[in-house]
């Protein structure tokens, strides 16, 4: 994902020494385009090692466990792992973990190359009971687990015995020089490694379900029908001025082809995050991207998502947002959601922000549709909660930790940073909300930024909605929604190559593609690593060749 300057805590700055940078990766012989930083002059053992969360994840085979990062028997809680920015990604300091591994490590100019060598597998053996879908491998060293697209792809040696064994389990494996691919079960399984044996535990595995073997196309059965109805899907090269981009778009006039545009989400809570197909699937969705920004961190969002009339994420910093109710034609602007809350003394309190990752010093507003529970985002947070008018209680900091439950029609009211409460138990207060530009009365919203197009110009204004100097001159792969000619229109762009070799377009070249495609309005969605498109089911583009986690989607599902 890219991330979103201002960043609500400044990221320290670690520095040791010589350092290097560089923007490729070589995990596993899989090349992708991604940032890293080292520290140290030693060509094959870094002081410090910085890579991107994402890359962590999806490449190594890092798991989260609630709070903490998991890897071949060693946890580290994540907010206490140094972290820098690192380009549009968050970075984290692995050096020794990786080294401890026994990852080798070596540096060649831009490229940065991670090996394991290949594992051999030793006995497999099934859960039973509750845990028939699971299975755990036995190794004789840790290995990397990476996803590739909708594929899992495991540093594995496997005997004939053991492949038939897997494909009796409906795994489908296939060979490779350094491992082996399980076709389709990148967001089917879940993987956790273990340490003292090194073992590899796979939940999800169910032969009843298995993945089909349908290719990664555009023109898949499950979109063949939608196609004929006039849904255009495509893939294509692109050229902004000299740059060479790889377009992937879907859209058309959407009432006539029979399809709505949809926010995609978690249901009853906002924390946490999914794979996109996931997202796709829940909804029916035809076609889906990723969507608004996030924090890989904690894992909440950060910008308007609005579903079906409830605000399941307020907007923040005045950001570009698209407001639609059901196939109606898409309205494109900036919002900014003015809340007050109003005591019986008649004074009012700016309320800053709805339902909201994004912290700073004020006032935060909590309602059901954040999820069951609040617990608190940042170090000193104290609240009250308001029901039927009344102040009920004053929640105290060290019991907001343990977790505060949220009544359906409650508020929340959360004090960071030291800003005082307005109000004390016993008080009637009430709430308003509105916005200058009327979006928020729509009853789809989806935020992002910055807002590209409006009305046929180009509208380009990334420090008016709160994004840094280095965020606006970044080179990444791009989400964008969009209307005008043909109609209503979901696409990424990245540069060419598998693994968006020429690093993507700029926000300002974003604009002018979308201007040179007869768009009308556009808007920017999260992008870099977030950036997926999933047709059918099937992943048919990363941004950057790792199959990501992402906290909400966009998606065409039928009417």
């Amino acid at each position: 994902m890219l991330p979103l300057p201002p960043l609500p805590e400044p990221l320290p700055e670690h520095r040791l020494g010589p350092s290097a940078e560089g923007d490729r990766l070589l995990i596993g012989g899989q090349e992708l385009r991604s940032p890293w930083s080292w520290q140290g002059s030693n060509p094959g053992r870094p002081k410090q090692l910085w890579l991107p969360l994402d890359v962590l994840e999806s490449q190594l085979g890092f798991r989260r466990i609630g709070g903490e990062l998991e890897w071949f028997g060693r946890r580290r809680t994540l907010i206490e792992i140094p972290r820098i920015t690192l380009g549009d990604e968050v970075g984290l300091e692995v050096a020794e973990w990786l080294l401890a591994t026994g990852v080798n490590l070596r540096r060649n100019g831009s490229v940065l190359e991670l090996t394991l060598p290949t594992a051999r597998l030793e006995k497999m053996r099934r859960g039973k009971g509750k845990t028939a879908a699971r299975l755990v491998l036995d190794l004789d060293a840790p290995l990397l687990v990476q996803r590739l697209g909708d594929d899992l792809y495991l540093g594995l040696h496997l005997n004939p015995a053991q492949r038939h064994t897997l494909e009796r389990l409906g795994l489908r494996p296939q060979l490779r020089s350094q491992g082996v691919l399980l076709p389709g079960q990148a967001t089917r399984l879940k993987s956790l490694s273990l340490a003292q044996p090194w073992r590899l535990v796979l939940d999800g595995v169910n032969p009843g379900t298995s993945a089909t073997a349908t290719p990664q196309t555009l023109h898949s059965p499950a979109v063949a029908a939608w196609l004929r109805r006039g849904l255009v899907l495509e893939r294509r090269m692109l050229k902004v001025g000299v740059k060479p981009l790889e377009l992937v778009r879907a859209g058309g006039d959407l009432p006539t082809i029979g399809l709505g545009l949809k926010p995609l989400t978690k249901a009853n809570t906002q924390t946490g995050l999914q794979f996109l197909p996931q997202l796709a699937q829940s909804a029916r969705a035809v076609v889906a991207v990723n969507g608004g920004f996030f924090n890989r961190i904690i894992e909440v969002p950060l910008g308007a998502l609005r579903l079906n009339n409830r605000w399941l994420s307020g907007p923040i910093l005045n950001r570009g947002v698209i407001a639609w109710t059901n196939s109606r034609r898409l309205h494109f602007g900036r919002l900014k959601l003015q809340q007050t809350l109003w005591s019986n003394t008649g004074q009012g309190h700016r309320i800053d922000q709805l339902n909201s990752g994004y912290v700073q010093r004020g006032l935060s507003r909590y309602t059901r549709d954040w999820g069951p529970v609040y617990r608190p985002l940042s170090g000193q947070e104290e609240a009250i909660l308001i029901h039927g008018g009344v102040v009920k209680i004053h929640i105290e900091h060290d019991r907001l930790k343990r977790g505060v439950a949220i009544p359906d029609t409650a508020d929340l009211l959360v004090a960071r940073g030291g800003a005082a409460l307005p109000a004390k138990p016993g008080d009637q207060v009430w709430i308003s909300t509105g916005s200058r530009s009327g979006l928020d009365q729509w009853q789809h919203v989806l935020g992002g930024g910055p807002l590209l197009l409006q009305n046929g110009r180009i509208v380009l204004d990334g420090r008016a909605e709160g994004f840094s100097p280095g965020f606006l001159a970044l080179t990444a792969p791009r989400t964008v929604v969009g209307q005008g000619r043909g109609g209503t229109w979901l696409m990424t762009l990245r540069g060419t190559g598998g693994g968006g070799d020429s690093g993507g377009p700029t926000l300002l070249e974003t604009a002018l593609a979308a201007k040179q495609l007869g768009l009308q309005d556009a808007l920017n969605l999260d992008g870099g690593s977030s950036t997926t498109v999933v047709a059918g089911g099937h992943t048919v583009m990363n941004g950057r060749a790792g199959t990501p986690r992402v906290h909400n989607g966009l998606g065409l599902v039928p009417l």
